[in-house]
C-alpha cells in the first residue's frame, strides 16, 4: 500500500474511530490520560482495533400508513402527529388534502338529484302512457261488447248485407281490441325498461357519491394499534415528510413500529471494505442514552455499495447489527446510535498515539529528542497505533503538547 493511501486511510479510520471512541465513553482510556504515567516507547504488543461506525435505530417490522388511491392521483399533506408521538388505536395519525375531493361530492350530490328526479319523472310519463293505453283496452272492450250485441239480432230481423257489416263489425271491434291490449303490454314494458335505465344511472350516480365519500374517510390515516408514530421518509430531498408535501398511492406516509424488535442500521465507508464480517461483536451507545451500552452483532453487510442522498460523492455499504435486548423505554427509531466493532486482536508493532503528532499532511513521531519523524500507521485502538514504518523497535518518544482551543 502506497504511503500516501495508508497516511490518508489511517487519518480517515484510525484517528477518526479512536477519537470518537473516546468520546463516545469507550472502556480504554484515551491517549491523552496516558501521558507522563508511563515511558512512551515503540514496542510490540497486542492490537485491538475497533472500528466505530454511525447508523440510527430502525425497527424490523412496523405497521405502514400508506397513502390511498384518489381519482386525483397526487395529494398533498393537510396535517400530521408530530415525529415519535404516542396514539391510540384509532386515532389520527395523517389527514391528506380533501379540497378536491370534497367539489367532487358536491359535484356528485347534484347528479344524484338529477338522476333522482329524471327517475320520478320517467315514472310519471310511464304511467301516464300505460294510462292512455289502459283507457283504449277499454274504450275496445266497450266498442266490442256493442258490437256483439248488435250482431246478436236475429238474422231474420235485419238484411242479409246488414247481418254481414253486424258481424264484421265485431271481428274488427276483437281485432282493435287485442291491438290496444298489446299496445297496453308493449307501453307496460317500455315504461319498465325506461325506468330500469334512469334507476341504474340513479345507482351509478350513487355509487360515484359513495366512492368519493369513503375517498374522503381514506384520507384520514388513522392508527391500527397503540404505539409511537415514525413519520415517513421524503425520497427525493432525505428529510421527513411534513405538512404541505405531496404525496402518491401506495407511499408509506407513517409507520407504527415495533419497538420490540429493534436493529442499528449503520454505514460502512468503501474505504473499510472488508474489514467488518457477519458475526463481529460489536458495543452500541445510543447518542441520547450514552450511560447505557448495548452489546451487538452484526447479522448482515450489504453485498454493494451505494452512494447515500443527498447527491454525495461518497460511497458507503449497509451495515445491520442486531441487539441483544431491546428496550422500549428507550429506543426509538431513528434515534443515532454509535457502533464500536471489536475487529480480530493481533501482535503489531504499536507505537503510543500520545507520541504522534497528527496535525499536518502526515503522521510524525516525535522523538525523545525532541525530533519529529515521519511515519506510515496501519489500524489503531484508542491507546496505539500499527507502525509499518518511520522508527525502530525501542524507541522512545515524548508526549506531543495538545494544542490548546
Amino acid at each position: 500500500m502506497p504511503r500516501a493511501r495508508r497516511a490518508a486511510r489511517w487519518t480517515g479510520l484510525g484517528l477518526g474511530l479512536g477519537l470518537g471512541l473516546g468520546a463516545g465513553g469507550c472502556t480504554e482510556p484515551p491517549a491523552s490520560a496516558a501521558r507522563g504515567a508511563s515511558p512512551l516507547v515503540v514496542e510490540r504488543g497486542p492490537l485491538a482495533p475497533r472500528l466505530l461506525l454511525t447508523g440510527e435505530l430502525e425497527a424490523v417490522e412496523s405497521d405502514e400508513l400508506l397513502a390511498p388511491q384518489t381519482d386525483n392521483w397526487a395529494i398533498s399533506i393537510r396535517w400530521m402527529a408530530e415525529d415519535g408521538a404516542l396514539v391510540k388505536a384509532g386515532d389520527r395519525v395523517v389527514e391528506l388534502d380533501n379540497t378536491a375531493i370534497l367539489e367532487e361530492i358536491s359535484d356528485h350530490e347534484l347528479a344524484v338529484i338529477q338522476a333522482g328526479i329524471e327517475l320520478s319523472s320517467q315514472r310519471a310519463t310511464s304511467a301516464v302512457e300505460v294510462a292512455d293505453k289502459r283507457f283504449e283496452v277499454e274504450t275496445q272492450r266497450i266498442a266490442l261488447a256493442k258490437a256483439e250485441v248488435d250482431a246478436a239480432v236475429s238474422p231474420e230481423l235485419v238484411s242479409r248485407r246488414e247481418h254481414m257489416q253486424l258481424q264484421l263489425a265485431v271481428k274488427k271491434a276483437r281485432t282493435a281490441l287485442a291491438t290496444a291490449e298489446d299496445d297496453l303490454k308493449a307501453a307496460i314494458e317500455a315504461g319498465r325498461l325506461a325506468e330500469e335505465v334512469k334507476r341504474i344511472a340513479l345507482d351509478k350516480a350513487r355509487r360515484k357519491l359513495e366512492g368519493a365519500q369513503e375517498q374522503i374517510e381514506a384520507l384520514v390515516l388513522r392508527a391500527p394499534r397503540d404505539g409511537v408514530v415514525e413519520i415517513g421518509e421524503q425520497p427525493w430531498e432525505g428529510r421527513k415528510l411534513q405538512v404541505g408535501d405531496t404525496v402518491w398511492p401506495g407511499m408509506t406516509v407513517a409507520k407504527l413500529p415495533d419497538l420490540s424488535t429493534m436493529v442499528v442500521q449503520a454505514q460502512l465507508s468503501d474505504v473499510d471494505d472488508g474489514t467488518v464480517a457477519v458475526g463481529m461483536a460489536a458495543r452500541c451507545l445510543i447518542d441520547a442514552q450514552p450511560e447505557r451500552p448495548l452489546e451487538a452483532v452484526v447479522t448482515s453487510i450489504s453485498p454493494v455499495a451505494r452512494e447515500p442522498e443527498h447527491q454525495s460523492m461518497r460511497r458507503f455499504f449497509s451495515v445491520v447489527l442486531s441487539l441483544s435486548g431491546a428496550d422500549p423505554e428507550i429506543m426509538r427509531p431513528g434515534l443515532s446510535v454509535k457502533a464500536e466493532i471489536r475487529v480480530d486482536e493481533r501482535e503489531a508493532l504499536l507505537i503510543p498515539r500520545a507520541g504522534l503528532d497528527l496535525e499536518g499532511d502526515e503522521p510524525r513521531a516525535r522523538l525523545a529528542s525532541g525530533e519529529t519523524v515521519e511515519v506510515t500507521l496501519g489500524a489503531c485502538d484508542a491507546r496505539s497505533c500499527e507502525l509499518l514504518a518511520g522508527v525502530d523497535e525501542g524507541t522512545e518518544l515524548s508526549a506531543v503538547p495538545e494544542v490548546a482551543g
